[in-house]
């Protein structure tokens, strides 16, 4: 091969290069709008019927009912109702941890229930897994404050977000990335609603 069409093959690699790097700068400047899922209160309630159906399915009968306020008040208070077992409600916050990638998390001093909490056959339920951090630390602060064994703790959420590095052992829905690999935005019913009282 000549002197002239090697330094055309090393100019059209270095093109390719630059032009690569050009489009990852450009994506990373424009970041992909991830997709909604908005769900209505019909396929919000459905999926909690099947959430309720896939627990009583797999031979699990919970004695006590624990939901993560906020996202777990209505799978707690449905869940409850269905298995007719006390429900026993746990505050908890996250917020970005200053200079770092990790979240905080809050928890409110103790549970709020009004009858005394059954240590047996526990069911935890929130909304859904983004991080899986809340229901991994729920879990944790159950064991370390109430002294309840890990093994007596199941975990349910309606969506199960596949990346989150918790993995609940019910849910109702699994939600994978899309194929540009952005990760969908599940948008309840009573967001939307809250929203609409907000806004004039």
């Amino acid at each position: 091969m000549s002197a002239q069409a090697w330094m055309i093959v090393i100019w059209q690699n270095v093109t390719g290069v630059v032009v690569s790097l050009f489009i990852q700068e450009v994506a990373m400047s424009h970041p992909v709008e991830p997709r909604k899922i908005c769900v209505t209160f019909e396929e919000y309630l459905q999926m909690l019927g099947h959430l309720v159906r896939t627990i009583r399915a797999s031979g699990f009968m919970p004695q006590q009912v624990v939901c993560v306020a906020r996202g777990g008040l209505l799978p707690g208070e449905i869940a409850s109702r269905a298995f007719g077992v006390p429900l026993a409600v746990l505050s908890v916050a996250s917020y970005p941890e200053q200079g770092t990638q990790q979240e905080k998390m809050f928890f409110s001093r103790d549970l709020t229930s009004a009858k005394p909490l059954r240590r047996q056959s526990i069911l935890v339920l929130d909304d859904l897994t983004e991080t899986g951090l809340t229901l991994a630390k729920t879990v944790e602060w159950l064991n370390w404050w109430y002294s309840i064994p890990r093994q007596e703790i199941k975990t349910a959420t309606v969506w199960h977000k596949t990346w989150s590095e918790f993995v609940p052992d019910f849910y109702a829905q699994a939600v994978a990335p899309d194929s540009d690999g952005s990760r969908p935005w599940i948008v309840q019913p009573q967001e939307r609603f809250c929203q609409s009282l907000i806004e004039p």
